[in-house]
């Protein structure tokens, strides 16, 4: 299916996806099934009891497919943040993916994500991906709940409420599958991404990766259907969800990975392909992080919440030949703020920039670390940035707010009032947390230097 609707963005791009180890003609990049994107069967058998069906076989190559472009074609931010993306991919039923409603809630879901225009051909497939059907703990036959687990504080802490909310449940996480489990009561309850996209042949210049949500997503409902649940649990708190939404960064498409913008677009597009009714919840979309890890501690379920991780960084900061968080982009600093206003002791975490009081961020760091370079201050300043504006911002423009609160109560079902109510207590108790977390840090904190001066 080809559309007009893109005519004026760059960069346009067009990538086939073949089941046969051939390339297509120039400028189009291919993207050879078994080769650029691998399924992984034993791991994909661990959602079938039966057969794999073949629509789902296909969503699993469709998920693939856009993670493989959203990272082969870079953007040109200083000029604009959208891109022109022609997929071609085989379907076992080329007829029932180019029915209109059908390609419009695809296109609308992926367009609304990555802030980018999408369009797909369809063609006849070939191959079967033959699996090995395994029984796993979530097919027990127990009422089950599917988390897209990304072993960060948010999921740990949602995943031991909702057990605990919900005794007769069996969790399944839909985790990468790459990290260590981080505690015992997951270990068992994880099923990974069943496919791969090595990097022999396409260096992938995009890193933004919205589209990760995605993959995600439609992993998550594939296993929601195969188990008979009809609802997934999202759970990020509310600053993670709406904070990058409401606060773009740049010329940016505004953030919705984990916003119920998106999470509703995806559940009428899953409930389509898989004539079943999927739906996703947001059991902690209006507290903050720091009152999610509060209720945890309560409980008396926050053991080894330090095992799991929040940076985006950890690949590029290390101390001692060791992958450790840094400490000072907006996810650790939230993730920080977090654990002091849910009153846990920091010091079980390992941070490249741990000290937050030193005068300098380079003076943050241990004496045997790496030098921190131009780009570690950027980052530290954008995350610094990122949660200071959230604190500041303003629930009384009018406008702003008005159309952010109707498009939150339109995407969950509810009220403009009961919407403005929740995200204006929301946003008071984030600043309260910031206020409190910075009030923490000595005078002379590079941190709160930075924010005194707006200026690093």
């Amino acid at each position: 299916m080809t559309s007009d609707r893109d005519a004026t963005q760059r960069p346009l791009a067009r990538i086939i996806a073949t089941e046969h180890a051939r390339r297509a003609p120039s400028p189009a990049i291919t993207c050879i099934i078994g080769d650029d994107l691998v399924v992984l069967p034993n791991v994909l058998g661990t959602y079938c009891v039966h057969e794999l069906n073949s629509r789902v076989d296909d969503l699993v190559i469709l998920a693939g497919v856009v993670a493989f472009a959203d990272r082969a074609v870079a953007r040109t931010p200083a000029s604009a943040w959208p891109r022109a993306l022609h997929l071609t991919l085989p379907v076992h039923d080329p007829p029932f993916w180019e029915r209109t409603d059908i390609v419009a809630a695809l296109t609308q879901t992926l367009d609304a994500l990555t802030g980018d225009t999408w369009d797909f051909a369809f063609k006849p497939r070939t191959k079967q991906t033959q699996v090995n059907p395994q029984t796993t703990l979530a097919l027990s036959g127990q009422p089950c709940t599917v988390i897209p687990f990304s072993d960060g504080l948010d999921s740990l802490a949602v995943a031991r409420l909702t057990q605990h909310h919900n005794p007769d449940t069996t969790l399944l996480l839909v985790t990468t599958g790459t990290h260590r489990c981080v505690t015992s009561d997951i270990r068992d309850r994880r099923v990974a991404i069943p496919f791969k996209i090595p990097s022999k042949r396409v260096r992938f210049p995009e890193t933004s990766y919205r589209s990760r949500a995605f993959v995600f997503g439609i992993m998550a409902g594939i296993a929601a259907h195969l188990v008979g649940a009809h609802n997934i649990v999202v759970p990020e708190s509310g600053q993670s969800s709406l904070g990058p939404w409401l606060l773009p960064v740049g010329n940016e498409a505004p953030d919705i990975r984990t916003h119920p913008l998106f999470t509703a677009q995806l559940a009428n597009f899953l409930s389509a392909v898989l004539d079943t009714t999927i739906g996703f919840d947001h059991p902690q979309l209006w507290k903050t992080k720091g009152e999610t890890l509060r209720e945890l501690q309560e409980l008396g379920f926050h053991d080894e919440w330090w095992m799991t991780r929040s940076c985006p960084r950890r690949r590029h900061v290390s101390l001692d030949g060791n992958s450790v968080q840094c400490g000072v982009c907006a996810a650790c600093l939230l993730r920080r703020q977090s654990l002091h206003a849910a009153g846990l002791d920091e010091s079980k975490d390992r941070y490249f920039w741990a000290d937050l009081g030193a005068p300098t961020l380079a003076q943050a760091a241990p004496h045997n670390a790496r030098p921190t370079g131009p780009n570690d201050t950027r980052h530290a300043w954008c995350g610094t940035l990122e949660l200071a504006n959230l604190a500041a911002y303003d629930c009384n423009d009018n406008y702003r707010f008005s159309r952010a609160t109707a498009e939150l109560a339109d995407a969950l079902g509810t009220s403009n009032a009961t919407a403005c109510h929740n995200l204006t207590r929301l946003l008071g108790a984030h600043a309260a947390e910031w206020e409190a977390f910075v009030s923490s840090l000595p005078g002379a904190s590079f941190l709160v230097q930075w924010l005194h001066s707006r200026q690093c």
